[in-house]
This record gives C-alpha cells, structure tokens and sequence, in this order.
C-alpha cells in the first residue's frame, strides 16, 4: 500500500544551481505540512547542496549511474523500482526531463499512483540528432507520465510544439521564490560617486545563459569611462571561455567571476541593477525573480521567459538578446537615472510576492501529485 505522505524527488545533482534549489525549497515546504520527501541523486557531484538537504534531515539516495551507455537507462529503471518497492511512496517528482521515462517505468512497475516531470527550459529544436533523442525519451516516457509540468506558459507552448505532446498532458506551475528572499527587507541600494555601480548575474555557466553578452556590454561601458563591476555569480562548464573572454575584452578589473555561493541573498542586496543576459532557451529564471523580490531594477533579455515574469516590460528593461551594445545602452540608462528602474524594481517586488509564491508551488505540486497539502501551510499562515 503505498504511503500517502511519501514522494521520491529525482534530481540529476545537486549542483548550486535552479533545479535543486527548487527541490530544496519544495522539500522545505512539504515537510512543514507532515510530507516525506525522499531525494534520489542521479550523480553524486557536483554536490553543493548536500549539506542544505542533510540539514532538513532528508533520507538521500546516491545511484551514481554511469556516464555513458545504453545499459545505465535499464540500470535507471531498476534502482528506481528497487527504491519504490522498499519506501512504498504514493508519487515521483522527476526534475530531469527525458530521464524521467526510464525513472516513470520503474516506478509504475513498483505501484507509485502519480508521476510527473518538471520542465525546467524551453525545448531546444535546434540540436538536431540530439534533440530528436530527447523528443523519442519524452514521447517514450508518455504512457507512464501523467503530467509535464512546466514552468512558464513559454515553455508549454514549447514543449506541445516541439515534443509533439498534448496540450492537456501539460501544466503550468510557476517557479517560486525561496524562502530566504521572501524574508529580504532591502530597499534600492544607493552609491556614492566614489562607489562602483554594482551589476550583478546569478546563473549557471552554461550555454542556454549569454554571459558573453554582459562580458562585452562591460568593455563598452568600461570605454565610456563608466565606474562600474561585474560580479558572474555561478559556476559551470564554461568557466574557462568565459575566464579567457574577459582577459581578451580586457576587463579583468570589471568583471568578477564569483562562482558558486550560498550568499546569493546578501549579494543581491549589494547590486545596483540585475542584468539577465540569457538566450531564447531560457525557463523562468529563479534569479530573476530573487532580484525582483529584492527590488533590485533588471535589465533583461527581450525572449519569451523573461517577457513573461517581467510583464512585457512593465517590471523592468528588456533588450534585444546577444547585443552587448544595446545591453549597455540599457545599463547606461539606468546609470544617467535611475528613477524609473527603481519604479519598476517596487511593482515588480508586488508581482513576486503575489504570483511567485513557493507555498503556492508546493500546493501546485502536491495536487498534481495526490499529496495531502493544507489550504495554508505553517510558514505561509505566518
């Protein structure tokens, strides 16, 4: 009989970055109203969070699946199935799209009622050979899967495009903002003529992120004679282009990469404007909206994920993506005056708090899971 309280959360790390962070914080949530989670760890590094996990006292399974072959999809399905039979819970929660099929198999075959998968980015079509394998395991995974759960309507609408799902086998459910930024009190940071006009960027490394495009908006302004920094908060695969990068824009006493930390909080509040620098692949954004949480203005790149959080606009400046110039344009702007950056920072703190809710998320979750989930939750009565 499966255990009502109990879901199998399936991450691919836990790396420092959106994904896990939202397992956390969900994690958080649903313990707080009597749910067990339980973590199951694809690959056992990067592991920046583990200690966040171990201190919610969280049971963690490690699978340290091989990296290549055929044979760890298999191994997949069985070390899922093995888990299900052994804790008994009523639901999985995949956090890594297209592994879940394998991950949904094993967990039907050991009686779990309810399985979703969050989608996380916009589908990426242009891959070729491998976007074709990522559709074949998302359709694969579909007569085990009962919901895709998207986190922007931008990414539905890409996901029923591009992997050929249908539009009811869908849901949307917004990224919520975590707990330490729902408590965050800053008010717009003002600066001396002296200080630097701090412009910060939280995200991972990656190829779906442009931080190349900030790095070069930098040179620009650095030439204008402008008195600012860079901090690239984040670490990932491409560190070492991005080292090279700014070595080759000669903004190395601009542009600081910070890599991965846990004080993003006390960094945000520090920052003077927010530059999103993203690509059309871009989700949600978790940053972004921990930005806006702390009214810190943004400046953001003109696609479909961030047109939708910051209300075509209404929230803050969207630029046309990978043009450093019209990045800097758009930070220069804010530099000259920043009267209404900081108008659009106070409305845009009034969305977050009103539609990025993570009670609501993990209400969203939890119906979509079968889990039991008060009308209001502990944290979020208080």
């Amino acid at each position: 009989m499966p255990r009502r309280n109990c879901v199998l959360i399936a991450l691919m790390s836990l790396a420092a970055e959106g994904t896990p962070r939202l397992a956390l914080e969900l994690s958080r949530e649903w313990i707080a109203v009597g749910v067990q989670p339980i973590i199951v760890v694809m690959q056992g590094s990067p592991n920046d969070l583990a200690s966040d996990f171990e201190a919610l006292g969280l049971e963690r399974i490690t699978l340290n699946l091989p990296e290549r072959g055929y044979a760890r999809y298999l191994i997949l399905a069985f070390q899922i199935f093995r888990i299900a039979r052994a804790h008994r819970p009523a639901a999985l929660l995949s956090m890594s799209l297209g592994w879940h099929a394998f991950m949904a198999i094993g967990a039907r075959l050991a009686g779990v009622d309810r399985i979703i998968a969050h989608v996380g980015n916009y589908p990426d079509a242009s891959t070729g050979n491998a976007f074709r394998k990522f559709k074949f395991l998302v359709q694969f995974g579909r007569p085990f899967t009962d919901s895709l759960v998207c986190c922007s309507q931008y990414v539905r609408a890409g996901t029923v495009l591009h992997f050929g799902v249908k539009h009811s086998e869908t849901a949307v459910i917004y990224n919520g903002l975590p707990t330490a930024f729902s408590r965050c009190d800053r008010k717009p940071s003002r600066r001396t003529n002296e200080a630097p006009f701090i412009i910060g960027m939280v995200a991972r490394l990656e190829g779906h992120k442009d931080q190349p495009t900030l790095i070069r908006a930098a040179r620009i302004l650095k030439t204008r004679g402008r008195n600012i920094r860079v901090w690239l908060i984040g670490d990932g695969s491409r560190r070492h282009e991005l080292e090279l990068l700014i070595d080759a824009e000669d903004v190395a006493d601009t542009v600081e990469l910070l890599g991965m930390r846990k004080n993003v909080v006390d960094l945000i509040t520090q920052m003077h404007l927010f530059a999103f620098s993203t690509t059309s692949d871009e989700g949600f954004g978790i940053a972004l909206i921990e930005a806006m949480a702390a009214t810190v203005p943004v400046v953001a790149s003109d696609v479909g994920a961030c047109r939708e959080v910051l209300d075509n606009g209404r929230l803050g400046t969207l630029v046309a993506p990978a043009d450093p110039a019209a990045l800097a344009n758009a930070i220069d702007a804010v530099l000259a005056d920043a009267t209404i950056a900081d108008a659009r920072a106070q409305l845009a703190q009034q969305k977050v708090a009103s539609a990025f809710s993570m009670t609501d998320m993990a209400r969203g979750y939890s119906d979509l899971l079968g889990l039991p989930m008060p009308e209001t939750s502990p944290d979020f009565a208080a």
